[in-house]
């Protein structure tokens, strides 16, 4: 009966009657809809159906591909509902009508639907305001944290980086959610032994430039992969200024600690070579000069007169020195005892 009929839209132009009931929330825009339909004219001649079908029809609200009334009347809708709407020209397709469905000009449209479910669509990156990243951001870094905890390095690496791309709030939370990824990112690479990579998440952290605590993080962590590319002097750096911004850091106090052990231990063995390697020079050129010196008083059967005097020897000795030795490079090889940071770093990780 026409009385059944109730009003969706204000004016009337969507009205609606409901056949079968349905339960729980209605979808709305980018929401997967599965349905059962028919749409027909006033004089009940079909121009749109899906019915007799095995599969239900999956519309997307808002795409666009029927009139604005049918998106409505779905809009209205609970799961399990069927029901059957009336949908005015100006709702319907107006004064052009639609020749692919063969509607006339102005047409009264009567449609039959069934909602069997729906699913809401995930926004596109592009589709979601910086407020929007943000949260999608933050899901997903729960999601690679979880994998983190279950030692899944690579699997929590890759989420990470998808968080990464969402972040485009330019707040002091922004930057600190950006920051903690970079952070997680550079520990993911440590573990996995991507050191140079693991170096760049950090200084990506560093320029992010969030808060005090986390760039203590960000030096803390590239000095420890500094360490396994040789890079000491440059680790130590990096532990000075994180101990300038946090003197209580017990981490960055031990790593300092260690760092320098370690240098002292390496600049004595250089300078151990350098004087071991300047004996055996200055004493070969010196052997080299007396032998001369013999062979020419034996030939000439008289003193010689060019015997080089032994400041002048080892002042040769050092010149074939600066020649011939080839620099010793200030970056040395991290000692096989050296600590794994990786117990205090995983609890480290954000979440």
């Amino acid at each position: 009966m026409e009385s059944d009929f109730v009003d969706v839209t204000p004016d009337g132009g969507v009205q609606k009657r409901i056949l079968t009931a349905g339960q729980g929330d209605s979808p709305q825009t980018n929401s997967t809809c599965k349905i059962y339909f028919l749409g027909t004219l006033e004089d009940e001649k079909p121009f749109d159906s899906n019915q007799g079908q095995s599969k239900p029809h999956k519309h997307i609200l808002k795409r666009g591909d029927r009139c604005k009334g049918f998106e409505i009347a779905l809009q209205s809708m609970k799961p399990g509902e069927k029901s059957q709407f009336k949908i005015s020209p100006q709702y319907g397709y107006g004064e052009e009508g639609c020749i692919f469905k063969n509607v006339p000009k102005n047409a009264n449209l009567k449609y039959e639907i069934e909602l069997l479910s729906f699913k809401l669509e995930k926004k596109k990156r592009w589709q979601m305001n910086p407020l929007e990243k943000y949260e999608e951001a933050l899901k997903i870094r729960g999601k690679g944290t979880k994998q983190f905890k279950n030692q899944n390095y690579f699997e929590a690496k890759e989420k990470y980086k998808d968080a990464l791309t969402y972040c485009a709030l330019d707040t002091k939370e922004g930057k600190e959610l950006k920051a903690s990824l970079q952070l997680n990112l550079s520990i993911c690479c440590f573990l996995q032994q991507e050191y140079k990579e693991s170096i760049d998440y950090a200084k990506a952290a560093l320029e992010t430039s969030s808060n005090n605590q986390q760039n203590v993080k960000a030096y803390y962590r590239r000095a420890i992969a500094l360490q396994q590319i040789g890079e000491q002097e440059k680790a130590l750096a990096d532990l000075k200024s994180a101990y300038n911004l946090d003197p209580q850091n017990t981490a960055v106090i031990e790593e300092l600690q260690k760092v320098k052990e370690h240098l002292k231990v390496a600049y004595s063995k250089e300078k151990q070579s350098w004087s071991k390697l300047f004996k055996e020079r200055g004493g070969s050129q010196q052997k080299q000069q007396v032998e001369e010196s013999c062979q020419t008083q034996e030939n000439e059967k008289e003193p010689s007169e060019n015997v080089d005097s032994k400041d002048n020897a080892n002042q040769y000795s050092q010149d074939i020195l600066k020649q011939e030795v080839p620099q010793m490079s200030s970056a040395f090889s991290q000692e096989k005892e050296s600590s794994n940071p990786r117990d205090s770093e995983e609890q480290n990780i954000q979440e």
